[in-house]
């Protein structure tokens, strides 16, 4: 998400009681404050908008239930989040989308249900903060092996005019693109397959819309959490024919797996790079930057800092302490750790770790946001295992203002072009059997050698085992 500090937040950064600071100093973030989801709900990512405009951010939150259900949350301003709907999901859904699919002027939940007959969904808006229950789009599993959707993406892939549909089909190993005809009817006309060029297989998990190559229209880049590589799909006059694919870079005597994926500039050419965690076997985890050329060629591949410890699954780019680069929060699993960067040059993808605090088991999804309305982006995230929603406030002097006052809503997709994109974090439902098990060293992926991606894949298989009550109070803070 892209901050823009001017007068007026400054004006407000001043009457929050903060100043300017000059030089650099260790990012400070407070205890976690968390709410306990209700059982057995294990959220997957969450999207965030103030629906109730009262000027803090609201949660959109996707899950694995066997209850079936889809919740938002209510932001209280103190960094805690209330109930505020629950709607109905007949499947597991691991990702989510907010848009005007009618253009009726109110944002529309999309979703992918996933199950045995795998669906894209639509809960129309009708209210602040309120939806309809869901209404069928599509069934995702036509004409070919469309197989497990886990993420979406919207955008106007086509240019006219109205919101698109992308779905990444993780053991279908392809996207699928669903043209928007008007009054929620959905067509497909695209399916591109990808990592057919592997021995084993790709596992794609996360797509996301950008303008990587500059020519106006919106492209998709999506991760292939088994194959280890970042997949380019250039858009060309609404048509997807095929994909570039780029290999992680060898960090050591690894191939790291890639377990999530945002696009954001990083640095500041104006253009999209990809944003990785390096899942390691080794203690000390990695993220990593695919930088774009201008063209949507990721040729050049830079390696930054990230957890301490555990098996590094998500990351997210923000600037924390408002001296205009972006700095790192990342979340592990096994322990669950949340690591804060600090970024140490502007030209260089280099982070100092500030802090380290282990909480859960998985973190899943990280974003960042002012959740108590002082100026400053504080982190919000889950534990998908623990059932937990939490959140840190930001406690670092600022540069000028590195946030704003209050929650400013992202703006909506463009119809014409997708500046940046976030990250979706998967993780596990993990047992307590599972939690003694050690890492088993096996080749999920089928490429003939076990390494950090069969450990990605690994944790992703633990969603069908019974969760564990994670001991934490509800409503707490840490």
């Amino acid at each position: 998400m892209k901050w823009t500090a001017n007068i007026a937040i400054a004006a407000a950064c001043l009457f929050a009681g903060k100043t300017a600071f000059c030089g650099e100093v260790p990012l400070v973030f407070g205890p976690l404050i968390y709410d306990q989801l209700p059982a057995p709900f294990s959220p997957t990512m969450f999207r965030m908008r103030d629906f109730d405009r009262d000027g803090f951010p609201d949660l959109l939150i996707a899950g694995r239930d066997p209850d079936d259900r889809l919740m938002t949350r209510r932001g209280l301003g103190d960094g805690h989040f209330a109930e505020l709907q629950l709607l109905t999901a007949s499947g597991f859904i691991d990702w989510l989308e907010l848009g005007d699919l009618d253009a009726d002027g109110k944002d529309d939940i999309v979703a992918a249900w996933r199950g045995d007959v795998p669906r894209l969904v639509c809960y129309r808006g009708i209210g602040p903060g309120l939806f309809e229950e869901a209404t069928v789009l599509a069934d995702v599993v036509v004409a070919g092996v469309g197989r497990d959707p886990q993420s979406v993406a919207l955008g106007d892939y086509d240019q006219d005019g109205d919101l698109d549909v992308a779905v990444c089909n993780y053991i279908g190993q392809s996207i699928d693109v669903f043209s928007n005809r008007g009054a929620l009817v959905f067509e497909r006309t695209a399916r591109v397959r990808l990592g057919t060029f592997l021995g084993g297989v790709g596992f794609p998990r996360i797509v996301a819309p950008g303008d990587m190559d500059g020519d106006g229209d919106l492209d998709l880049v999506v991760n292939e959490m088994g194959g280890s590589r970042i997949a380019v799909l250039l858009n060309q006059g609404g048509r997807f024919v095929g994909a570039r694919e780029y290999r992680v870079p060898q960090i050591g005597a690894e191939r790291p797996g890639l377990a999530g994926m945002e696009l954001i500039d990083v640095d500041g050419d104006g253009d999209l790079d990809a944003i990785c965690p390096a899942l390691l076997l080794e203690t000390t985890q990695k993220v990593l930057a695919f930088m774009n050329d201008g063209t949507g060629a990721l040729n050049e591949r830079l390696v930054g800092d990230g957890s301490p410890t555990g098996y590094e699954f998500c990351v997210h780019l923000a600037d924390f302490d408002g001296d205009g680069d972006l700095d790192a929060v990342s979340g592990a699993a096994l322990p669950g750790t949340i690591a804060v960067g600090r970024r140490t040059s502007a030209s260089a993808f280099s982070f100092e770790i500030d802090s380290a605090l282990q909480f859960g088991q998985l973190i899943r999804h990280l974003d960042a946001a002012d959740v108590d309305g002082d100026c400053d982006l504080d982190i919000i995230g889950i534990d998908g295992p623990g059932r937990t929603l939490f959140s840190r406030k930001n406690n670092t002097p600022q540069q000028g203002c590195g946030g704003l006052a209050g929650f400013v809503e992202p703006a909506p997709a463009p119809a014409k072009r997708v500046q940046t994109a976030r990250l979706l974090a998967r993780g596990a439902v993990l047992s307590e059997a599972v939690l003694r098990e050690p890492v088993p060293r096996a080749d999920r992926n089928n490429d003939g050698v076990f390494d950090a991606a069969d450990v990605a894949i690994w944790l992703a298989e633990m969603s069908q085992v019974v969760p564990v009550a994670i001991p934490v109070k509800a409503g707490g803070a840490q």
